[in-house]
């Protein structure tokens, strides 16, 4: 599992990172200052740091040189700054990308998704794929195999897939999901969720006789589970 670290003092934008990050099953670590992140960063070892240019202790800017100067790990600026100055002086620094905030969901994970296909030199282990039972999930090259063939799935399927995978038996709303698949918002039609599931799932090869792994919660949203020997039809 790849090894996301963000440092941010904001506490909100860390829950959406969070949230947005679930459906590439990265381990996110979080530190609210300069100090605490360059701490965090020595004991935690991440593929990945995102971190602001403002902190309440240190500038970024110095946050990112420290790093640097040690690690060729990938760095990326999430700031609410856009003038060109600051995105120049972050790549200065060492930095690989300079992103401004809000960011949407579905740009930040194709950021992320990237920078994990090409890690930096110091951890240069490809983020293995993950196997639950005959379904293959390989997170990073965004591929999802079922008995040795692939599936092909639309964007929005496949994000919900991993959202749901990236945390088994737990269960997600109708809202959570409509976040993630970037359907979220006033007017967003709660059903939305309801189709891709069902596409999904037949794509997976799912029918009364061979249940599935996306499981309906009755008035609760959607979990994912790998089907067992015996079980029997929803």
């Amino acid at each position: 599992m790849a090894r996301v670290l963000l440092i941010d003092n904001d506490p909100a934008l860390c829950d959406e990172v969070r949230q947005a990050l679930l459906p590439l099953g990265v381990e996110a670590f979080v530190a609210p200052t300069g100090e605490r992140g360059l701490e965090s960063f020595r004991h935690c070892r991440p593929d990945l740091v995102m971190l602001d240019t403002d902190l309440p202790d240190i500038c970024g800017m110095d946050v990112c040189r420290g790093i640097r100067s040690t690690s060729a790990v990938p760095v990326l600026f999430l700031s609410a700054r856009d003038d060109d100055g600051l995105v120049i002086a972050g790549l200065e620094a060492g930095a690989d990308r300079y992103l401004v905030k809000p960011v949407a969901a579905r740009v930040l994970r194709s950021h992320v998704a990237t920078v994990l296909r090409h890690p930096g030199r110091t951890r240069p282990d490809r983020v293995p794929a993950e196997r639950h039972g005959d379904l293959v999930i390989d997170r990073v090259g965004a591929e999802v195999t079922l008995r040795g063939r692939r599936v092909r799935l639309a964007p929005s399927e496949r994000t919900l897939l991993f959202t749901l995978s990236a945390a088994p038996d737990r269960v997600f709303s109708r809202a959570d999901l409509m976040a993630v698949v970037g359907e979220a918002g006033a007017g967003a039609n709660p059903r939305t969720v309801d189709s891709c599931v069902k596409r999904l799932r037949l794509k997976l090869g799912e029918s009364r006789w061979a249940p599935g792994f996306i499981e309906t919660v009755r008035g609760r949203g959607y979990r994912f589970r790998v089907p067992q020997d015996g079980d029997a039809s929803r």
